[in-house]
């Protein structure tokens, strides 16, 4: 006997289920809380203690044996056929049910066996939750990025936070949502062309052998092809290395372009001072040992020239460009790294980037791009052999983490991160400082996406601060807050709106506000741009005619039936409606008065879709019907079932009234749905305005009006997302409210509310580069 799964709307009503088909003496093997309210999974006891007593585990029942039964039962009842199909269709699912919890069942009984074992002495592998877990998505996930190279911390850091899509997905799909995280915390060289044509002095530093001279040349050579040999120069400081300048020579010849040598300990301010006329003078340093003491003393030569110069200040910084050897061991590009990066600081200004060399040494890149990422290095280019200057190439995202990603096999030096008991307080320290850097990429990552994928959250940054101003402060930069929004400026990203959603004055109990209109995109997709409906025109056609002349609004979402007067005044500019209908609402059809509650059996069937509501992925049902107001104006009445996608539970029955305007094409139905789905906005809009409340800081009614819809709307709009970007974004939301949350509007806005703090913690300590990023 397989075990049984019992569903009841509370704990009390589950067990009355259980007992009636199993027993008073059922085992109860667990319990929890479903959206239909309790599920418990029992087993009776006769069943267990013959299937313990029988260590095999018992042979399966061959569907043969089970149909001649069931037909025997339907039969014996000879019920009229509409009740004989809905009780074939009842153990179609419950055969179904058995067959889903065949595999759980067998599960657990192995499981009790192995306890039994266990406790009686007899010695046998029992496999451990750990080990089971290690077969997962997201543990096989961690081997495959441990393998190609990646540190056990940085590992730690993408996989705090999956998405819950992850739990059941395939390999293929975890590791693409991988590189999503990796390629969003990897920072490189967005534009080449403006780099050289900008020019500038830089210096290629790094330790010794690692390819300085040859990626020199390389740099140099790609100038040459854009610009001519005539504005370049070459220096090199190298007077220790046998060779090194005469090397040099060799290349600079072939390019047609100046070269310098500079001896050891030299002033180069002299040298670059005669050198302004160069639009782009490249310096070959001496190569060091991250661990040679003398390595400060170089790089703050190449610091104090960039300051000052035979007693004149210098208008061109030296910009110092870190060479990394791909094929190096993680410990070795982790301490490199820490060290120049600590000696360039010390000059006066942090690495500018680096570049990749001997990457077609490596046999993995995971370490090299783990480093990067970690320490925030931008890549600027990959050198992948000795030929100038084709082995050079632009630091491209998508091809360095495809060419580490596809290393197969794990690795031998792969190593887990260490125990925090035995590292010592300095350690602590450095893990702690990375662990903040890890959530300022983190944070810097889904600001960054939000920004690009979301209409309005710009905005919405905008206005969060000024929470934070006293009251004066507040009311003087709401007027240029408005501004921007009423005439979009600055929003020149922001796609053309097709809808206005109206979801009218009393929209929200309990508060004394009115929901601000919010415009949908093209995809019915919600834009976090509240408009205050008191700054907009009085009167409802006014406020209609300015969203379509001025935001080219196609769509008026309505919370009620328009009047005549109104319905006149959108047929004569061309602008169609949508209206939300109460069950109540009475309509004139077939010569009578009815509720449209009534017709909704008589109504024809249209379309089925699906979408998202209130947290749950359900299956909506569209149907209509021509009807007429009480005036004798003819509508289409619509009717919406929502159900449950997985059990098909009935969620909600809605009613629209629309124009009779033709046949309706897939944008009708899709604004449909998106009036249908958004249908919380006010309660999400209430419970941000209260969660403002909470703090002890006065805030201005408009302003805090304005946070708490945009907040809403965000939260709505990536619940109801289906894109890559979405499943992203969520996870780091949802981790930021800790432990394992069902995927929620509210938890989503109450999830915002924590980033955008963090974001402004931060921004305030300087955080991972924050203030360039979120400041702008």
């Amino acid at each position: 006997m397989s075990v049984k799964r019992f569903v009841g709307a509370n704990s009390r009503d589950a067990m009355r289920q259980v007992r009636a088909a199993l027993g008073d003496d059922a085992l109860i093997l667990s319990n929890r809380n479903v959206a239909e309210g309790v599920e418990i999974l029992a087993l009776a006891e006769d069943a267990h203690d013959q299937m313990i007593a029988q260590p095999a585990s018992p042979a399966p029942v061959p569907p043969a044996r089970r149909a001649p039964a069931l037909a025997t039962t339907v039969s014996a009842m000879r019920p009229s056929a509409p009740t004989a199909s809905r009780i074939a269709e009842r153990a179609q699912q419950g055969s179904a049910a058995e067959i889903d919890f065949a595999a759980f069942s067998e599960r657990v009984l192995g499981e009790m066996q192995d306890l039994r074992t266990l406790l009686t002495g007899q010695a046998q592998s029992v496999p451990s939750a750990s080990q089971a877990a290690g077969d997962g998505t997201l543990a096989r996930l961690r081997r495959r990025l441990l393998g190609a190279g990646f540190g056990a911390r940085l590992v730690a850091e993408l996989l705090e936070t999956p998405p819950v899509e992850l739990v059941h997905a395939s390999d293929d799909l975890a590791l693409a949502w991988a590189k999503r995280q990796l390629a969003s915390r990897l920072l490189i060289l967005d534009d080449e062309a403006a780099l050289l044509d900008r020019g500038g002095v830089f210096a290629l530093i790094g330790p010794t052998g690692i390819g300085k001279t040859t990626t020199t040349a390389k740099l140099a050579a790609r100038y040459v092809m854009r610009h001519g040999a005539a504005g370049v120069a070459l220096v090199t400081t190298d007077s220790y290395r046998i060779g090194a300048h005469e090397q040099l020579r060799i290349y600079a010849r072939l390019l047609g372009v100046e070269v310098h040598a500079l001896e050891a300990d030299a002033p180069l301010g002299d040298l670059l001072s005669r050198l302004t006329h160069k639009r782009l003078v490249i310096i070959d340093t001496v190569g060091m040992s991250q661990r040679d003491q003398r390595l400060p003393g170089q790089i703050a030569m190449l610091g104090d020239s960039s300051g000052q110069t035979s007693g004149q200040a210098s208008s061109r910084p030296i910009r110092r460009l870190l060479l990394l050897n791909a094929a190096s061991h993680g410990d070795t590009l982790d301490e490199v790294v820490e060290t120049y990066q600590r000696a360039s600081r010390a000059a006066g200004a942090p690495l500018f980037g680096a570049i990749l060399t001997k990457v077609d040494e490596a046999p993995r890149l995971g370490a090299v791009l783990d480093i990067a990422i970690r320490h925030g290095l931008r890549l600027h280019y990959v050198s992948h052999g000795q030929q100038v200057p084709e082995d050079l190439s632009l630091a491209e995202r998508s091809a360095l983490l495809d060419q580490a990603l596809s290393v197969a096999g794990d690795s031998s030096f792969a190593a887990e991160a260490p125990q925090a008991p035995r590292s010592s307080s300095s350690q602590r320290m450095q893990a702690l400082s990375r662990g903040l850097l890890g959530q300022g990429r983190a944070l810097v990552s889904t600001l960054t996406t939000l920004r690009e994928e979301v209409a309005g959250f710009a905005l919405l940054e905008r206005a969060w601060p000024l929470l934070g101003y006293p009251l004066e402060q507040q009311q003087a930069h709401l007027a240029d807050l408005f501004d921007v929004v009423m005439r979009r400026r600055h929003l020149d990203s922001v796609e053309p709106a097709q809808a206005m959603l109206w979801t009218g004055a009393k929209s929200a109990s309990g508060v004394d506000w009115t929901m601000p209109a919010l415009s949908l995109n093209g995809a019915g997709q919600i834009q976090a741009l509240p408009w205050l409906i008191h700054r907009l025109p009085t009167g409802e056609e006014a406020r209609f005619e300015w969203a379509r002349t001025q935001l080219g609004i196609r769509w008026q979402l309505l919370s009620r039936c328009p009047g005549a007067v109104t319905r006149e005044c959108l047929a004569e500019s061309g602008s169609t409606w949508l209206a939300t209908a109460k069950a109540s609402s009475r309509v004139a059809f077939d010569g009578g008065r009815h509720r449209l509650s009534q017709l909704a059996s008589v109504a024809d069937a249209w379309t089925e879709l699906t979408c998202r509501y209130r947290g749950r992925d359900a299956h909506l049902t569209l149907s209509r019907l021509a009807i007429a107001l009480p005036d004798g104006e003819p509508l289409t009445a619509w009717f919406g079932t929502l159900s449950e996608a997985e059990n098909h539970r009935q969620l909600a029955q809605r009613y629209w009234l629309a124009p009779r305007d033709g046949t309706p094409d897939q944008s009708f139905a899709e604004v449909m749905v998106a009036q249908l789905v958004h249908d919380d906005l006010p309660l999400l809009t209430r419970r941000a305005w209260q969660r403002l409340e909470e703090t002890d800081q006065t805030t201005d009614p408009e302003l805090r009006l304005l946070v708490a819809t945009g907040l809403a709307a965000v939260a709505g709009r990536l619940d109801q997302e289906r894109s890559d970007w979405a499943m992203d974004v969520r996870a780091q939301l949802m981790g930021l409210l800790g432990g394992r949350r069902g995927r929620s509007s509210q938890m989503l806005m109450d999830a915002l509310l924590h980033l955008l703090t963090a974001r402004d913690v931060f921004v305030m300590v300087g955080g991972a580069g924050l203030n360039a990023e979120v400041s702008r």
